[in-house]
């Protein structure tokens, strides 16, 4: 079996096990809060056991893939050891971070959100907590193993496009927020089901998906050119702690939702993801700011890949 084929292979036991896995922990957590035991996390309908057996049974799997893949270092995705890590990492957190508190700026100053009137400091330090595991994580699967991988398999361009479209649409596939009354031990295939449903508006979900496809891009460029994750790792946390940021301190005001489009639209995927014109501009100065940075490292620029 290739060695995408195995990916594929990896990816289906992966939402299997969520299926399989989902409702028998759901009833046991049940049954242990009926013994005080607990209690917070049986507050939580089922659709959100089946995100978090998912992606930690993605976590756990990972390990035995890479084993079959016959990778044991990063050296098998294509990454080196980067002596600059320090700078590329401070580079990626400034070059994400300072564009989106511009833009956030703006949105207040042209009335696109309104100041909450309490902000909770606890939250604050919740979503730098976020903001580096999520850049780490996401960046190691998507940066690091996938397009690693695919570089190797299909070359550079092919494998940058390829990763960037499953980096925009994945962020999609979610099952709608759904209570689930019953927990049934086929409710995990429900959620599948349910994934159409979660879905935006499709000229807001369009807006979203070029988003993340511009950000997978020049995270993608970031990882081959410097063959390292710590400038991508910076990138992707600077986007997170901006953007969460906004939501943070303030709140969107339009009503519909939609009602500043093409400019401006909601925020998706948990507030991580801006739709609009507006932020795909920003994603672009972003994106030229950090070729022209890859093009003064020199020493550093990735060989040709077959």
């Amino acid at each position: 079996m290739t060695a995408i084929g195995k990916i594929f292979l990896y990816l289906l036991i992966v939402i299997l096990a969520g299926v399989l896995l989902a409702p028998p922990i759901y009833w046991g957590v049940q049954a242990l809060a009926d013994h005080g035991v607990l209690t917070g996390l049986a507050k939580h309908p089922f659709h959100r056991y089946f995100s978090r057996v998912t992606q930690v049974s993605a976590l756990v799997l990972i390990v035995p893939l890479l084993f079959w893949l016959g990778i044991r270092n990063v050296r098998g995705f294509g990454l080196e050891k980067n002596p600059s890590w320090a700078k590329d990492l401070g580079f990626g957190l400034a070059v994400a971070l300072i564009p989106v508190i511009l833009l956030g700026v703006s949105y207040f100053f042209f009335d696109v959100y309104k100041i909450k009137k309490e902000l909770g400091l606890g939250h604050l330090f919740r979503i730098l907590m976020t903001a580096g595991v999520v850049a780490t994580v996401e960046e190691f699967l998507f940066r690091g193993v996938l397009l690693g991988l695919a570089a190797r398999a299909f070359g550079r361009i092919p494998a940058l496009l390829g990763v960037s479209a499953l980096f925009a649409v994945i962020h999609f596939a979610k099952p709608a927020k759904a209570m689930t009354e019953h927990v049934e031990w086929y409710s995990g295939l429900q959620q599948l089901a349910a994934v159409v449903d979660g879905l935006p508006a499709p000229h807001v979900l369009g807006f979203g998906i070029l988003s993340l496809f511009i950000g997978g891009l020049i995270l993608g460029i970031a990882a081959l050119w410097t063959r390292s994750l710590w400038l991508p790792i910076g990138i992707h946390a600077g986007w997170i702690t901006g953007q969460q940021g906004i939501q943070w301190f303030g709140k969107f005001r339009a009503k519909p939702p939609e009602e500043f489009l093409p400019w401006v639209g909601p925020n998706l995927v948990s507030g991580a993801v801006p739709t609009g014109l507006a932020p795909v501009i920003v994603l672009l100065i972003t994106g030229g700011l950090v070729w022209l940075y890859l093009r003064h490292a020199s020493a550093r620029r990735v060989p040709d890949r077959a």
